[in-house]
Formats: structure tokens, C-alpha cells, sequence
């Protein structure tokens, strides 16, 4: 397909544009070779059109688009009468949205076009990602040394380094697109969604399509069974915190597929007044097995096409081929939760609790068999289970013998290290794995998070004084106010519009401030960039976009205390102290 990426920028004073006070200062596109559009911004948006429309792509493909370009360019360009006429068939664009998890989903349509945000697959499809933007979607895809530069920052770039700057960004964009475009399209062509439709659904809405088209062709009505009471989900389960050795993580995530495809689980054949009732963990449903499913039966043609497509991928390596093989797992596994799911067409919540605990039945069976095969279990969650001695093989053979699961081995751990349920780090192949720690998260500052990151790295190789080293290091730097101020800026969330809350957050504290001093109104779902100043008052009240603030306002006390608790929950997993003598 013939694809045109494009980025805007602006000097804005703010992290955030006013698009009827803030003016394009570049543009880039590439269509093979890449143009920074400069100087007058009409000739600018003019250039633009004229560009695109010679080019004729069938794909536009940008981060953030829907957001930021596309509003700003659709604003820009009025002010000059200068029509965005970039359907195919000569139309204007056109911009819609729908709230979606938390957030805003915009999307800008272009008939004739596909038009892909990678930000809706960065918010959808990588929710370990602190705050979705590009350089962490990069890093994670393995695209390295790539910084976005903060929208605030840009004005004090020179114009040769903002052209620089937009020709790195195009070409990040063009190999997260290399990445992660196959599997969107894989996961299209199951559900038969077009492409940048369906980057905008969730997960739930995708299932939905497929069920509902098989439940229809057998006319099944849609259903609602079981109320909105909530259900016990997944086991987890930590033997105590501290370090292990050559910890062996076995994968769980095919067990729920395989539940629905044995126990032929489906919103039609649970408590539907026939069948044998079965009671496990305390929950006990009536279920149908006597004609299949709609559900076992679409995860058994996803799995079955799995394996074929992995028994090819033995023979020759094909992208494309992994990439379907992936989609189809993820679908599978998404099964379960849309039973659940309050928006499922075919909503059967006790389907859903039934699933759930045989999953904690087998998993608490398979945690006593490992046990009793020399294996000491560390961790349990709905993922998968964590293991010391025994042998692996025969483990995994056994369980994959006398259970109706389908055990993978994730990976085999050289050293481990668990805090609490849900917070533990794994080292293996130098490569640190974290699970809940701080430095994940988006709303601890990114001074403390790199501090964390390297004491936990260095800690799970054994190295106690570097990790104490780096603590002094990074508390004098803090100390002293050497720093620069987006280091220091946690992101928050702002869930709803400034006025509406009934208490205030930090987010809504920064929102007014936004809209006051540079007319920005922030959308909901939106994240904030924030800073703690000095002065009177609780830290809600005295929050601040960092952009408006320098490092000599900092309430430094406030982030030492955040730092010293941080880095000292760090340490006490190791038995080891963060200093030889407290201070």
C-alpha cells in the first residue's frame, strides 16, 4: 500500500497546542523520501495538500494524529480558507471520537484513506506502557535511543535541529509501523474489520463481531445471563518475598482457552435449564455439553490454525506468519474475559465465573503436583506459575498429560526477586523483566523510576555496592536541584472534565491552570505532566504543569521523602541495607 507518515511542530509555550493561537512551524511527510515543509504556514498547510494529493496514498500513518496534527492542521488551515479536500474522492476530512477506556478516541476520517494513529494501538494493545507515547512504544518494540523531545522544549531547538529531529521521528515511525502493522492486519483479517476500524475497537468489540456472526447463523438471540454481581477471578499467591535462583516460569495463558474448548463453556450452554451441573471452588453452574459451543468452538479452529501456522514457521521463518499465529492466541484468549464483559451482545456472567474457577482449581492442582515432583513454588498468578528445582521437562509433561492444559515454557530465570503479589522482577539473558514496580508506572518522576531501574538491575546481579553507589548518586543530584525539570515531572490522569470532580487532584489542579494561562483545554484522558512546587498547602494544591515552573520552585523535600521511600522498599527484598550508615 502506498504510505505517507507525516508529524507537525510548533513552538508552542505550553506541553500542549492552542490550535487557534499557536502557528506550524515544520511539517514533515515521507512517501519514500522524506520533505519538512517550512516557513510561511500557509504556504506551509498549502504545500501540504498539494503533496499529499500528487502522492495519493492509500494509508496515512502518523502517532498522535487524531489528536494533535490533524486538529491542529484542520484549525490552522481555516484561518486561511484553505479547504483540506484529502478523501479520495475530494471530500474534507472529517473528525469524530468516542470515550474509550478512561479516554477520548478521536479519529480523523479520510474517505478513501486508512488512516492509522499508532497511538490507538499504544493505548490498546501495550497496557504496560506507563503513558503510550512514542519513544516508550519504540523501546519496547526495540527501537532504541529514541527521545521525543517535549512539546515545551521545542522552542528553544535551533531549526536544523527540529529538521533533524523530524526526519529521526518518521523513521521511527516507519519501523514501528514494520513492527507492529502485521499483526493489526492479522487481527483484521480474523475478526474481517478493516484495518483502521479496528484499531480503534476494543478488544471486547472485536470478539463481539466474531461471536455474534456464528451465534447468528445458528439463530441464537443475543443474551444476558447472570446479572452484574461480581465474580472471583484469578488466584495469586506469593510463598514470601525475597530472592530466588534459576527460577523456572511456566505460561498459563492458553489454560483458559483450553478450559472453554474441554468444558464446552458458552454463553448458550451455561444455566440454560438443561445439562449437568458442575461445582468446583465453591461455584456451581449448570452446563450443556452435549452440543458444542459457539465460543469452544471458535477458540478450537484459533488454535487449531495455531499450530499449523507454528508447525510451518519450523520449517521457514515468515513475519507475516508470526504475526498470525499471534493474533489468533491473543483471540483465544480473549474469549473468557468477553463473557464477562457488561458490553458482550452474548453476556453470560456465570459463563464467565465458571471459567474462572476451574482456572483456580487446575492452577492450585498443578502448584501440588509440581511440589510433588521436587519443585518448590514461588509464585502463582493467572499468568503462570514460579518455580525452584525439579525437572522442568517432566513437569511440563505431566501437567500437559493429566490436565486439559497446554503448558508453555515462558522462560527459565537466573535470578529473581518478588516484593508483594504482583510486584516482583525477573534476570535472565541480562534482560530485567519488572511486574508492578515503580519504575512502570507513570506517576512516580522519571529521576526516581531510572534511579530504581538500574538499583534493581544491579542488585539481580549481585552488585550491592553499585546499587548503593547509584541511591547516593541519584539522591545527591535530587539534593541539589542538578536536574533538568521534566526529570521531576510525574503524569497523571485526567479522568474527567476540571470542574466535575468533587475533590481535587493534581490533574484537575493543572487543568484549570492550563486553560487559565495559555487557553488550552485539556481533554479528558489526557495526561498531565506535573510538578510539586514550594509553598503553603497540601502537594495537590500546590501541582503545576512542569512547563511553567523551573528547578529552583521544587519542593525538593517532598520528592526526597518520595525517593528515600521508593528506593528503600527497593532494597529490603535483597536482606541487604541501601547505605552502610542511614542518613
Amino acid at each position: 500500500m502506498k504510505t505517507l507518515y507525516f508529524k507537525i511542530l510548533s513552538k508552542s509555550e505550553s506541553s500542549y497546542i492552542n490550535p487557534q493561537r499557536d502557528e506550524i512551524h515544520m511539517l514533515a511527510l515521507k512517501t519514500g523520501e522524506t520533505k519538512i515543509l517550512e516557513g510561511e504556514e500557509e504556504n506551509i498547510i498549502q504545500k501540504f495538500v498539494e503533496d499529499f494529493k500528487s502522492y495519493d496514498p492509500d494509508r496515512i500513518i502518523g502517532f498522535k494524529q487524531d489528536y494533535e496534527d490533524f486538529p491542529f492542521l484542520m484549525e490552522r488551515a481555516k484561518k486561511y480558507g484553505i479547504k483540506l479536500t484529502l478523501g479520495r474522492d475530494g471530500s474534507v476530512i472529517k473528525s469524530s471520537g468516542k470515550y474509550f477506556r478512561g479516554l477520548i478516541l478521536k479519529e480523523t476520517k479520510i474517505n478513501g484513506r486508512e488512516n492509522i494513529d499508532l497511538f490507538a494501538i499504544s493505548w490498546r494493545d501495550f497496557p504496560r506502557l506507563p503513558t503510550k507515547e512514542i519513544d516508550e512504544l519504540a523501546a519496547t518494540l526495540g527501537i532504541k535511543d529514541f527521545h521525543a523531545i517535549p512539546q515545551f522544549r521545542l522552542k528553544e531547538k535551533s531549526d536544523e535541529a527540529l529538521k533533524d529531529y523530524l526526519g529521526e521521528y518518521l523513521h521511527v515511525l516507519e519501523r514501528i509501523t514494520d513492527a507492529i502493522i502485521p499483526f493489526e492486519e492479522s487481527i483484521s483479517e480474523i475478526c474481517q474489520v478493516p484495518l483502521d476500524r479496528q484499531i480503534r475497537m476494543t478488544v471486547g468489540e472485536l470478539i463481539d463481531v466474531i461471536v455474534v456472526r456464528e451465534m447468528k447463523s445458528r439463530g441464537i438471540e443475543e443474551m444476558r445471563v447472570g446479572g452484574k454481581g461480581k465474580y472471583e477471578g484469578g488466584y495469586v499467591w506469593l510463598k514470601a518475598p525475597g530472592v530466588y535462583e534459576n527460577v523456572t516460569y511456566l505460561d498459563f495463558q492458553s489454560m483458559y482457552p483450553s478450559i472453554i474448548k474441554v468444558w464446552n463453556i458458552s454463553p448458550e450452554t451455561v444455566d440454560m435449564d438443561n445439562g449437568e451441573w458442575v461445582e468446583v471452588e465453591e461455584v456451581k453452574h449448570r452446563l450443556n455439553r452435549d452440543k458444542r459451543g459457539v465460543i469452544p468452538q471458535l477458540v478450537d479452529n484459533f488454535l487449531t490454525r495455531r499450530i499449523k501456522i507454528k508447525n510451518e514457521l519450523k520449517v521457514k521463518y515468515s513475519r507475516r506468519l508470526d504475526a498470525q499465529q499471534k493474533a489468533l492466541k491473543v483471540m483465544a484468549n480473549a474469549m473468557y474475559g468477553y463473557m464477562g464483559w457488561s458490553g458482550a451482545t452474548y453476556y453470560n456472567r456465570n459463563a464467565a465465573e465458571l471459567i474462572a474457577a476451574l482456572a483456580r482449581h487446575y492452577i492450585k492442582s498443578v502448584q501440588k503436583l509440581i511440589e510433588e515432583m521436587g519443585g518448590q513454588v514461588i509464585y502463582v498468578d493467572t499468568d503462570g506459575i514460579q518455580f525452584v528445582g525439579g525437572d522442568a521437562e517432566k513437569i511440563m509433561d505431566k501437567i500437559n498429560r493429566e490436565y486439559p492444559l497446554n503448558i508453555e515454557l515462558e522462560r527459565v530465570v537466573r535470578r529473581a526477586v518478588y516484593w508483594t503479589k504482583k510486584k516482583y522482577a525477573h534476570l535472565w539473558d541480562s534482560i530485567v523483566d519488572a511486574v508492578g514496580l515503580e519504575y512502570i508506572r507513570r506517576d512516580y518522576p522519571p529521576l526516581i523510576k531510572e534511579a530504581q531501574r538500574k538499583i534493581v538491575q544491579l542488585l539481580l546481579n549481585g552488585d550491592v555496592e553499585g546499587a548503593r553507589e547509584v541511591r547516593r548518586e541519584y539522591r545527591i543530584k535530587l539534593k541539589n536541584g542538578d536536574f533538568e525539570i521534566e526529570e521531576i515531572g510525574a503524569v497523571e490522569q485526567l479522568t474527567k472534565k476540571p470542574e466535575e470532580y468533587e475533590k481535587v487532584t493534581k490533574a484537575s489542579v493543572v487543568a484549570k491552570i492550563l486553560k487559565e494561562k495559555y487557553g488550552v483545554e485539556v481533554h479528558r484522558g489526557a495526561y498531565l505532566y506535573i510538578a510539586v512546587v514550594k509553598g503553603s498547602g497540601g502537594p495537590t494544591h500546590r501541582a503545576r504543569p512542569i512547563e511553567m515552573v523551573s528547578v529552583k520552585d521544587i519542593d525538593v523535600d517532598y520528592y526526597l521523602s518520595m525517593y528515600d521511600d521508593t528506593i528503600n522498599r527497593t532494597f529490603e527484598p535483597f536482606g541487604v541495607s541501601p547505605t552502610k550508615q542511614w542518613f
